[in-house]
């Protein structure tokens, strides 16, 4: 890159873009270059500057296609469903937010909404991120990698 202007202007160079796992398939011939099939960004919690990094990151990956484009997914433990809804609403930066603890989660939220012990918006977040499949548990994903 530091020799080609043009990939240099393209791609700039203030940041690169490093999913942590990438996930690539066998290129058309034995001389082809691989696809990237998955690219899976892993953050433990979820804060608005981490949302904002994903969101680029993907969108970077999105503009610089050159076929189809790759399952673009987050995983992490963050416990509070406003925060994932932050990045699993998106406008389609983020294909979906596996959770590690998904069974868990959905249990403790129900629980502590129905004791009141958590405001209602957390419930509301928390359905509808999971009725739009948009936060999926983390067993979901290796089979949806396989299939996507």
């Amino acid at each position: 890159m530091k020799a080609n202007l043009e990939l240099q202007i393209t791609l700039g160079r203030d940041y690169l873009i490093k999913p942590d796992v990438a996930v690539s398939l066998p290129g058309r011939t034995i001389s082809d270059l691989r696809f990237l099939h998955a690219a899976v960004s892993c953050k433990w919690t979820i804060r608005s500057d981490r949302v904002q990094n994903i969101r680029h990151e993907n969108n970077q990956m999105i503009r610089h296609r050159r076929e189809r484009l790759p399952h673009l997914v987050t995983v992490t433990a963050e416990p509070l469903p406003s925060r994932l809804a932050a990045i699993a609403r998106g406008t389609g930066e983020v294909d979906a937010v596996y959770h590690i603890a998904y069974g868990a989660l959905d249990q403790a939220v129900r629980e502590l909404s129905t004791g009141r012990h958590i405001q209602t918006d957390q419930l509301d977040a928390w359905e509808e991120c999971i009725g739009l499949g948009r936060v999926r548990p983390f067993s979901d994903l290796a089979p949806t990698l396989a299939r996507w």
